[in-house]
């Protein structure tokens, strides 16, 4: 898999690149995947970086933890109602106010600046509901003990490990308002334990709107990861390393919103978001996948 990865891909640059991101569990998936390729596969020089939002690496001492865990022994008439209870969890007090903006189309995140991300951003909300499909109560403990107790406790493991590589650089996002994991908390140990770390909280962001319109994830790569901005006419590195400005004024439930690109007073028709100008059916070979 890695020999496929890596294998033969080059840039002007020299050696093709690679930058690992992941949210939550994902940041828990990142972050052994780095140590795995750094340490065991000697990739120090295609490697570049990792990137991890909200990261369960302190699952452990998290709220959800404790919560999570007790609905998995709920009697199953009673399941559904033990997986409301802990939605709160994940929220923050901006996360309806700014879905209710767009919806009115009085506003909409910064980043989604055209037909194009927009069409996008229609798409994903459209197939919502097919992949969040309701979860089993043996799935949901099978989850927390299999993919979170133990990522969390291997990680914890191997930190040290990405600890003694001093250049390697690692960027840190958490969330203020996250109820879900202590992300404040663990962002500030990641630190002390990563020797090239940058932090950035994200003003007001509970845990699943952390990546929402309170950030713009791609501008903090390009601060932390110089050399993902992308070259001008004269060779200058060019892109955005902050949020908009006026996004990044605004305050309360309009703080990185922006209105509408186009000006208009209603949103892009849900039935463009799958027009041949915006969007391209992908082969049949991914598609099946």
């Amino acid at each position: 898999f890695f020999s496929n990865l890596f294998g033969g891909k080059q840039t002007t640059d020299g050696p093709r690149g690679v930058y690992l991101m992941g949210e939550s569990f994902g940041g828990i998936l990142a972050s052994e995947v780095a140590v795995t390729l750094l340490k065991e596969h000697n990739l120090e020089d295609r490697v570049k970086g990792l990137a991890v939002i909200n990261a369960a690496t302190c699952y452990d001492r998290s709220r959800f933890a404790s919560e999570a865990m007790q609905i998995t022994h709920l009697p199953p008439i009673l399941y559904p109602f033990g997986l409301m209870k802990i939605l709160p969890l994940f929220m923050d007090e901006h996360a309806w106010p700014q879905l209710l903006l767009m919806l009115q189309s009085k506003a909409l995140p910064s980043v989604i600046d055209s037909e194009e991300r927009e069409a996008f951003m229609g798409r994903v909300a459209f197939s919502l509901p097919a992949k969040l499909k309701f979860m089993p109560q043996e799935t949901l403990e099978w989850r927390l003990t299999q993919w979170l107790e133990v990522g969390c406790a291997l990680v914890a493991c191997r930190l040290d490990e990405l600890s003694r590589l001093k250049n390697f650089r690692t960027l840190i996002v958490a969330g203020e308002k996250d109820m879900t994991l202590p992300s404040i908390a663990e962002a500030e140990r990641l630190s002390s334990i990563l020797p090239n770390c940058h932090v950035h909280v994200v003003e007001g962001a509970g845990h699943a709107n952390t990546c929402g319109s309170r950030v713009d994830l791609a501008a903090l790569c390009r601060k932390r990861f110089d050399e993902l901005k992308m070259r001008g006419k004269r060779g200058r590195k060019v892109g955005r390393t902050s949020m908009k400005p006026q996004a990044a004024k605004n305050t309360g439930d309009y703080f990185g919103m922006e209105p509408r690109y186009n000006g208009k007073e209603e949103g892009l028709s849900p039935m463009l978001y799958w027009s041949k100008r915006l969007w391209t059916k992908p082969p049949k070979e991914i598609a099946s996948k």
